[in-house]
């Protein structure tokens, strides 16, 4: 049998529903942290309306990045250059048969992660804290 905890319900009026439209219940030592999950979510949603044309602009720099950057290790592959110790490390020799596309991708968030935070070590490829 199972012990059975204290619940108050959070939300608005009737409290918050799920997908199935059931109102969902949460343990009394959670209302306070899940109203302040809630004032952090909606201060969240203005600022993000408030800036949106900031993010934006942040979206497509990225997308530039990475753009230009897998263009790059595309041409160093096609052209058989030696990557740095730090691919063969991390990603292997040569690409997986299939699954090429992935492998690229991935090479490129590293090269995109080296470029943003100016990871310089020639042997490790992500310097994390």
């Amino acid at each position: 049998m199972r012990a059975r905890l204290p619940v108050a319900v959070v939300g608005g009026g009737d409290g918050d529903e799920d997908a199935r439209g059931d109102v969902q219940e949460q343990p009394a030592p959670l209302v306070g942290p899940a109203h302040a999950a809630r004032a952090a979510l909606a201060q969240d949603d203005t600022l993000r309306q408030a800036k949106a044309s900031l993010i934006e602009q942040g979206d497509k720099a990225e997308r530039k990045l990475n753009w230009l950057l897998h263009g790059r290790l595309a041409d160093a592959i096609r052209d058989r250059a030696l990557l740095p110790i730090r691919f063969v490390t991390v990603l292997g020799p040569l690409p997986p048969e299939h699954k090429t596309q992935e492998r690229m991708d991935l090479a490129t968030q590293v090269l995109a992660y080296r470029v943003t935070y100016g990871i310089t070590d020639q042997v490790v490829a992500l310097d994390l804290p």
